[in-house]
Formats: structure tokens, sequence, C-alpha cells
């Protein structure tokens, strides 16, 4: 019997990665390395054997994603559930500079707020809340097997806390997620477990 799962694999790298400025919800793009990346790493994914492929809407998952296809022949499905918290107003700026004018940012990062980085944004909460109902539906409409989800770093880790059953502040325990690295989820006696964890790429696979 099959086992369901799930690899969920973060996108290439964009110039705001280079930059440690947060994106969020802004669709910033693959940069030239990212979309070499995501290319390289592609076979490596494919080889998983995806029984379907979804994505977030913004640019740098979807293309991440549509690499990915390039080899299994199979369509993108697109959930905008499986995009990255809205950091609101701080979008585009570094932690040092939202240091200087938000001085909870420590409690955010230390998991003692509900994650609210900024009033026109998401909370943590409410990202770990979608992200789990968004892969609990996946799971059920989709035949036993690897669900690939090209999504983003901090929604992959809400994502996996929701699953496994984590209290919010748990994400913090887990690395961030390197570009085109993914960790895999599966679900044995209607329980999920993490069976990898923030695995780098094989570049240009061949096997």
């Amino acid at each position: 019997m099959t086992t369901p799962r799930f690899v969920l694999m973060r996108h290439g790298e964009t110039d705001w990665n280079t930059k440690n400025q947060y994106q969020g919800s802004s669709d910033i793009p693959l940069n030239a390395v990212g979309r070499a990346q995501a290319g390289a790493a592609a076979g490596w994914i494919a080889h998983l054997n995806p029984v379907a492929i979804w994505a977030s809407p913004l640019e740098r998952a979807l293309d991440t994603a549509r690499a990915v296809a390039s080899f299994t022949g199979q369509q993108v499905n697109v959930d905008p559930r499986l995009a990255e918290l809205d950091y609101g107003d701080f979008e585009g700026w570094t932690w040092e500079q939202i240091e200087k004018v938000e001085p909870g940012l420590a409690a955010w990062r230390d998991g003692e707020s509900d994650g609210r980085w900024s009033a026109s944004g998401e909370t943590g909460a409410e990202v770990m809340a979608r992200m789990g109902e968004t892969l609990t539906h996946l799971d059920r409409v989709t035949e036993p097997g690897p669900i690939l989800v090209c999504s983003h770093g901090t929604a992959i880790r809400l994502g996996v806390a929701a699953l496994v059953g984590w209290d919010y502040p748990e994400i913090w325990k887990l690395a961030s997620m390197g570009n085109c690295c993914y960790t895999e989820v599966i679900r044995e006696f209607d329980a999920w477990r993490v069976e990898r964890l923030n695995v780098p790429p094989q570049w240009n696979f061949s096997g």
C-alpha cells in the first residue's frame, strides 16, 4: 500500500533572498541563480514520483513547480492558501531594519506572540491554520503517494507544525529552509510525522 506523504519544497533563489529581505506576499520572481537551481533540482524531485504537483500562486514558487512538471509531464495546480505569510508593511525590509522600529520583534522570533509583524499582515497562527487546512484537504482528495507542494520557507514550517500537531511556537525549533530544499512528512495510522527535514538538492540528478 502506498503511504500518503507530502514533499514540501521551497522555491529557488530570488534577489530579495540574497539581500535577506522578507518577501511574504510580494510577488518576487526567481533570479538567474534561482531559475538555474529550479531547473537543476527538478529531475531530482521528479525522481520522487509525485502523484500531484501543487504550488503557491507567487511566481517564485510557481516557476519552481513548473520546472519539476517539465520533467514529469504533470499539470501544476495552484492554491492561494499555499502562499507565504503576509508580512504587511515590513515586506522588503531586513530583520535589522525591522528591529529598529518594532521592539516586539524578539517576542515573535521567540514564539511569545501570535506572530503578527504588522497590523496590515497575517499572524503566524493564521497561516498555520490555513496551511493545515489546505494540506489536509489535498491529502483527502489526492490518491495516496507523494504530493509535491512548492511553497515558501515560513509557510512550509507552519504547515508541518499543523500536520504533526505542534503548537505555534514550536516551528521556531525548525531550521530555516534553503532554496529548493524539501521537507517530507508522511501519514501512518492517521498520524503525520516528519520523515525528512530540509533536504538539500542533488543538483543535476540523473538517476
